[in-house]
């Protein structure tokens, strides 16, 4: 691992916070109904407000609704980073594990090319039994005796191999060490994953409830909102990355000739559910599972979180961004995008929402990314 997890574990945020303040928002918020004359109707505490005041309670709400969403984000990216973690973790583990039973192996081989020497030595006398005791490194011999024993046999034979031994005995004493320490890393970033999770979540939670309160006090007055400024967003984005291609970029690389296979696979999953951690093609993804599968159908491996993603990839200008780049958002990272072209890109957003095309918010974009 490039990073400690446990390091990286310290700067998370506690969930709570912006929880709390939500939940006393949606305690707090009132029915209302709507009125004649140019009133929107009675908001909280029976006071009436005007089209012009319900307009800015819609707004006010779907700001609250962006702040909740970016700290779900924030806590579903920590949980998707102690899952890379583990899976790098495991992989070392394994490594220790095979090298460990390469040197088991080795060792064998040493004992037993000692113990043809010693019965070839001492041909005639019954040492079998105590010959096998001295030379197996699980006997219950110490090594003190046990070395002493070879050095005598090594003496007498000529043999120069003890050192040799001893080396590989110390080598896999090591290895068990490391390993052990491996696993109870390995287990706390378990943890960690299973608490991030659970924060994910219950901000998920928070976050749905805040939402259906708010389309059962303001209807079609907050879709008619998230409508307007879904056009908005597309139509600027269009526009920004219109004015990004007047601009000419040099040294950097070309694009993968595998971005197309990247981009069929993407869109082939387009409808599928958002899910924490996710990475099931048709059933469920999240941000930086849906990059993982897309890329991978086009041959090329890339991290598991996003953070790992935007980290490990071959960074580049924000306007010099081609179909297939990796668009990630917020500081730190917390998500992650395909872009398409004439600024849009593909992506599982949240809880609640499904894999789908919308707009680049650039303003929001903390780098682009090129897998090759």
């Amino acid at each position: 691992m490039t990073r400690s997890a446990v390091g990286r574990f310290r700067r998370t945020v506690s969930p709570l916070t912006g929880a709390i303040c939500c939940v006393s928002l949606v305690m707090g918020l009132a029915p209302a109904t709507a009125g004649a004359s140019g009133l929107a109707g009675v908001g909280a505490g029976g006071v009436v407000q005007t089209s012009d005041q319900k307009q800015r309670e819609v707004e006010a709400i779907l700001d609250e609704l962006d702040r909740l969403e970016e700290q779900m984000d924030a806590l579903a990216e920590d949980y998707a980073d102690a899952l890379n973690d583990g899976i790098e973790l495991e992989k070392e583990i394994a490594a220790t594990e095979d090298r460990i039973k390469a040197k088991e192996i080795e060792l064998a081989a040493m004992q037993a090319q000692l113990q043809n020497v010693a019965l070839k030595t001492f041909v005639g006398k019954s040492i079998s039994n105590s010959l096998a005791s001295i030379l197996s490194s699980t006997g219950s011999l110490s090594d003190a005796v046990r070395r002493s024993y070879l050095t005598s046999v090594a003496l007498n034979t000529g043999v120069s191999g003890l050192d040799e031994l001893q080396g590989v005995i110390e080598d896999i004493a090591r290895e068990r060490k490391k390993l052990e320490s491996q696993r109870t890393r390995a287990g706390g970033i378990a943890d960690y994953a299973k608490k991030r999770l659970a924060a994910a979540e219950a901000s998920a939670n928070v976050y749905t409830a805040r939402q259906a309160q708010a389309l059962r006090d303001l209807g079609d007055l907050l879709r008619g909102e998230q409508s307007r400024r879904a056009k908005a967003a597309l139509e600027e984005a269009a526009r920004m990355a219109a004015e990004f291609t007047k601009t000419k970029y040099s040294n950097i690389p070309a694009p993968s000739s595998a971005a197309g296979t990247a981009v069929k696979a993407a869109l082939s999953q387009l409808g599928v559910t958002y899910k924490f951690g996710a990475l099931s093609p048709g059933v469920a993804f999240d941000c930086s599972g849906l990059m993982v599968y897309a890329w991978s159908k086009a041959g090329v491996g890339i991290p598991r979180s996003s953070r790992s993603q935007y980290y490990a990839l071959t960074r580049i200008p924000t306007g010099a961004a081609q179909p297939g780049d990796l668009i990630f958002s917020r500081s730190p990272v917390s998500h992650v995008g395909m872009y398409l072209g004439n600024g849009q890109m593909i992506a599982s957003p949240r809880t609640g929402d499904v894999v789908k095309v919308y707009a680049v918010s650039w303003w929001k974009v903390t780098g682009v990314g090129r897998p090759k």
